[in-house]
């Protein structure tokens, strides 16, 4: 039976990067930005209830871009972390 080969040793002394310690920082602010944004507009529908147009232009059309901009913001690497990775 052949024995397996042992990693170099640069490989050996770095732990293994992975998608999420690459991607943490950036996926926690996401995240936070995700939940103030949703409890922030929760408040705004609390505080002014009869401001329907209010209501349609934040929800119906702020808020989706906003939450498609944090998600893509979110899961995208900066060029420090690209390089780091290599």
């Amino acid at each position: 039976m052949k024995q397996p080969t042992p990693a170099p040793e640069t490989e050996a002394s770095q732990p293994p990067m992975t998608l999420a310690t690459v991607r943490s920082g950036r996926l926690v602010w996401g995240m936070l930005g995700l939940v103030t944004l949703t409890l922030g507009s929760l408040g705004l529908a609390w505080l002014f209830p009869d401001s329907t147009m209010l209501h349609f232009l934040w929800v119906a059309q702020a808020v989706p871009v906003f939450y498609l901009l944090l998600v893509w913001w979110g899961t995208q690497q900066t060029t420090h972390q690209v390089n780091d990775a290599s």
